[in-house]
This record gives C-alpha cells, structure tokens and sequence, in this order.
C-alpha cells in the first residue's frame, strides 16, 4: 500500500511538472486577485518594463541612459550597485535615496506605487533596471 501511495505522489508531481512545461514557474496573487505567472528571465523583463512604463510611473522622470528631471536608469544601477545600496529597499521607501538625494521630495510620491509593488512586479521592475 505505501509504494501505491508513493508511487501516486511521483506520478501526480511528474504529470504537473509536464502540465507547466517543465519551467520554475512563480505565481503570485495581485490586489485585484487576479494570479501571475512568471516564468523566464525575459518575461520578467518584459513585466518589469510594463511597470516602469505604465503603472511604476517612472517614465515621468528617468529615461534608460540620460537623464531627464531624476538620474538614467543606468546610473542609478551604477550608483546602487558602486554603494553597496539596496535598490529594493529603497523602492519600498525602507532606505535613504542615495542617488540624487536632494531630488528625493520629488519622487516621493512615486514610492506610494513602488512599496505596493507585489514582490515579484518588484523582482521584475529590478531585473528590467538591470538589463538596461
């Protein structure tokens, strides 16, 4: 009996790695309780640049390589990663600016969308920063 069961179990996780095509999927719930599937870096990519473009609302003020009113994407990246900052942390309003301080009060407001962000619109937001 306990090799039928186990056997069950094999077959069921087998059949449901086959049903997702054999990818790590992640799936996430949003506020509106609609479910996410991610499944591979560049659809993480694309997610990230739909939220930066759309409703991350960052377009208002950075462009990928120039900067427009706050720093380039790039730049930013740069600056984090030469800091040792924490770029997540500080989209969750959880760390100080440390790019372009004096330019905070401005962007403030931005991090009401960002530090909502579910975290896997975050991992993607971060990941499309970083592919730029």
């Amino acid at each position: 009996m306990n090799k039928l069961i186990k056997s069950g179990l094999l077959f069921l996780t087998a059949i449901s790695f086959i049903a997702c095509g054999g990818k790590d999927a992640k799936s996430e719930s949003t506020p509106s309780g609609e479910e996410t599937t991610v499944t591979s870096e560049a659809e993480k990519i694309a997610q990230g640049e739909k939220i930066f473009t759309g409703k991350g609302n960052c377009t208002t003020c950075h462009m990928a390589d120039k900067k427009l009113i706050g720093p380039s994407i790039q730049d930013i990246v740069k600056g984090y990663d030469a800091k040792g900052g924490d770029l997540t942390a500080f989209l969750r309003a959880k760390a100080d600016p440390i790019i372009e301080p004096a330019q905070f009060p401005m962007m403030e407001a931005n991090l009401n969308i960002t530090k909502k962000l579910t975290p896997l619109e975050m991992e993607a937001l971060i990941l499309y920063m970083r592919s730029l």
